[in-house]
C-alpha cells in the first residue's frame, strides 16, 4: 500500500486530506508539526509526503529544503500546500521532484497531484 506522510497544523484540514486520501486506499501517517519529521520518515518510510508551507512555528520550504539535502530523503516526492502563496510564487523556488497545491483545494486536483507524484510526473 501507497504511504503518504501528512504534514499540516490545521486539524480540519489534516482530517479533509487523511479523509480523501485514506478512501482512495492511501496509507497515510497525519503529523500536525514538522518537528519530528524525520524520525517519521525514518519510521513510516514514506512514499510521498504532503506538507503544509505554513507550520505552526516552522517553514514548510526550509524542511523541503532539509529533506532534499539528506541523501536518504531526497528522492521523496513532495507535494506543498498553503493558502497564503500563490502558484507561480512557489514555481520560482526551483523546488526538485516537488508539485504545489494551493488551499482551498479541489480533492480531485490533489488526487492527481498525488498520482503524477508518485509515478514520477511532477511539475517543479
Amino acid at each position: 500500500m501507497t504511504r503518504i506522510l501528512i504534514v499540516e497544523d490545521d486539524p480540519d484540514v489534516l482530517d479533509v486530506f487523511q479523509a480523501v486520501l485514506e478512501a482512495h486506499h492511501y496509507k497515510v501517517f497525519p503529523l500536525m508539526t514538522g518537528r519530528p519529521i524525520f524520525k517519521i520518515i525514518e519510521e513510516f518510510k514514506p512514499d510521498l509526503i504532503l506538507m503544509d508551507i505554513r507550520l505552526d512555528g516552522m517553514d514548510g520550504r526550509a524542511i523541503f529544503k532539509e529533506i532534499r539535502s539528506r541523501s536518504s530523503t531526497a528522492h521523496i516526492p513532495v507535494l506543498l500546500t498553503s493558502g497564503g502563496f500563490k502558484e507561480d510564487y512557489i514555481l520560482r523556488e526551483n523546488l526538485n521532484n516537488a508539485d504545489y497545491l494551493e488551499k482551498p483545494f479541489d480533492m480531485q486536483v490533489l488526487l492527481k497531484k498525488t498520482k503524477n507524484l508518485l509515478e514520477g510526473s511532477y511539475i517543479f
